[in-house]
């Protein structure tokens, strides 16, 4: 079984990076995905996704991904963590464990 609150932080993690990797973006510095941590997959290995709910887990997490340039980067990313917790939420069909 996964840990509820390492998997929040790790997502909450991908949703910083993805913040910084979009604001590089923004000033001509795309990397192509090239820095693409790809924390999406283990998330799903971690709450045992299985192969085929992985499109919809991945349209959810991209959706999330996706909002985050709303929210302001911080060096720690505290602003972001209500955001993960939305996320695993949602992941979840709604469902906390």
């Amino acid at each position: 079984m996964h840990n509820k609150m390492v998997v929040i932080r790790l997502i909450q993690q991908d949703l910083k990076h993805s913040q910084l990797t979009e604001q590089l973006r923004r000033m001509g510095w795309d990397d192509g995905g090239l820095y693409t941590l790809d924390l999406m997959t283990l998330v799903a290995e971690l709450l045992e996704v299985p192969p085929t709910q992985m499109d919809q887990f991945a349209k959810i997490y991209g959706q999330y991904l996706d909002k985050v340039t709303v929210y302001p980067v911080t060096h720690l990313g505290e602003e972001l963590l209500p955001v993960a917790e939305a996320c695993y939420l949602r992941l979840l069909g709604g469902k906390d464990d």
